[in-house]
């Protein structure tokens, strides 16, 4: 349902107000896609899913996306790192 815009009627809750009501906002029908950089192009969706569910149990709660991102972000560092100290 759109609203059309109409000054607002003066009130006590509208005293702040621009005197228009702005229109209602679709719903979003679909998931919006992860984005990420391309430096972490290789970090999937089920790469972050897996990540989720596995830190959420060890942390005793739920695990957001972002969190399980610098996860996996954390480890790929940590792996480059221990590669590099094998080199030398």
């Amino acid at each position: 349902m759109t609203r059309a815009l109409t000054p607002s009627k003066s009130s006590s809750d509208n005293r702040d107000m621009t005197g228009f009501l702005s229109p209602d906002e679709p719903g979003l029908c679909v998931p919006i896609p992860i984005r990420r950089p391309l430096s972490l192009a290789w970090v999937s969706d089920e790469l972050i899913a897996e990540t989720q569910r596995l830190w959420s149990v060890r942390y005793g709660r739920a695990v957001a996306v972002d969190e399980a991102i610098e996860i996996l972000h954390n480890v790929k560092r940590f792996a480059e790192m221990l590669l590099e100290r094998n080199e030398v």
